[in-house]
């Protein structure tokens, strides 16, 4: 890889991800005509009604079995967060080179958990829309999914994987925000990956941005990109400033069942 990113192309399989997102964003749209839009693609319905029969959604265990039903109980930003979740899956599921698939696995369960973080903690922690926070907690790596799936173009860097994992960092802001563009989403999901890379020290954690970096350093899947990277200083969840540790153990002991229905969700 170069040091830009250039122009980005995304496989025809991302097609039903990219109209889902077209369709959410529209302001006329009916819940009934994202359900259809989603009945054709049966990944996406499955994790939709998973997502919608979770205990963090469905906590009177009410299950729904149909799309429908489905799609108005998780709501148009939870629906385009698992848009964004078919979209990832797919561009790490195309790569065309077995040497990076170790990695990519591990950025993959590591997004999955830290997004379920963002949306329980925002949840119960501040009055910030969960639902917003846990699309910006998926789409936090998918500049480096996206990186990820070109690999097989340069294959000179699965020689080192320090290299590697230095490279896409390096990239990763770019790519994410070429990606973003392409895809049309809002200027403010930028900032808040952005803001995500450090901690205000706001107490209780006011921004999307805050939770994001503390589901990170608290995740209980490492970040294998920033693992390689000796560049990058550690973050020590128990170091956090200004966070009460016990307030945090308490709630992430809470919601263990919620957390564990929506990385189910997520990842199947």
């Amino acid at each position: 890889m170069t040091a830009t990113v250039g122009e980005l192309s995304f496989p025809t399989s991302l097609d039903t991800s990219q109209r889902i997102l077209k369709a959410v964003d529209h302001p006329d749209v009916a819940l009934s005509a994202l359900a259809k839009i989603i009945v054709a693609e049966p990944l996406l319905s499955a994790k939709v009604i998973r997502l919608a029969n979770s205990a963090a959604l469905n906590p009177a265990n009410t299950p729904v079995r149909d799309v429908s039903h489905a799609v108005l109980r998780v709501g148009t930003e939870l629906t385009k967060a698992l848009a964004m979740v078919l979209m990832m899956d797919q561009l790490r599921q195309s790569q065309r080179h077995s040497g990076c698939q170790d990695l990519s696995h591990r950025l993959w369960e590591r997004s999955i958990h830290s997004a379920a973080l963002s949306y329980v903690l925002a949840r119960k922690l501040t009055g910030l829309n969960a639902d917003e926070v846990m699309f910006a907690a998926i789409i936090r790596d998918l500049g480096r999914f996206y990186l990820l799936s070109r690999i097989a173009d340069y294959p000179a860097l699965l020689d080192d994987l320090t290299v590697l994992a230095q490279t896409i960092n390096d990239l990763a802001s770019q790519a994410t925000s070429i990606v973003l563009d392409k895809l049309k989403l809002p200027e403010s999901i930028a900032a808040t990956l952005l803001a995500s890379r450090q901690y205000s020290g706001a107490v209780p954690p006011t921004t999307p941005g805050d939770i994001l970096f503390i589901a990170g350093a608290i995740s209980p899947r490492s970040d294998p990109f920033d693992e390689l990277d000796s560049r990058l200083a550690k973050t020590d969840a128990a170091a956090l400033p200004g966070i009460d540790q016990a307030t945090l153990a308490e709630v992430i002991a809470e919601s263990g069942e919620e957390i564990h229905s929506i990385v189910v969700a997520l990842e199947s």
